[in-house]
């Protein structure tokens, strides 16, 4: 299982947070999350797409969302 960091920006786009990004609010109004239990399988592509398909605002816990809630 893997973790990947990703930012959703105000206006809605949906990129890779940088490597020491942290969950949370940022400066910028952009709010990154933490992707936990990603199956091995699966590129950073495919969680940022999981990510717009939930309208990108995924239910979370203090930014982190689990993997099987954002796909489930």
């Amino acid at each position: 299982m893997a973790v990947h960091m990703v930012k959703v920006a105000y206006e809605g786009a949906v990129t890779r947070a940088l490597k020491n990004a942290e969950a949370g609010l940022t400066n910028g109004g952009a709010v990154v999350y933490e992707i936990r239990g990603v199956p091995a399988n699966l590129t950073i592509d495919d969680v940022i797409e999981a990510v717009k398909k939930s309208g990108g605002a995924p239910k979370h816990t203090d930014h982190e969302v689990e993997w099987t809630d954002l796909v489930g």
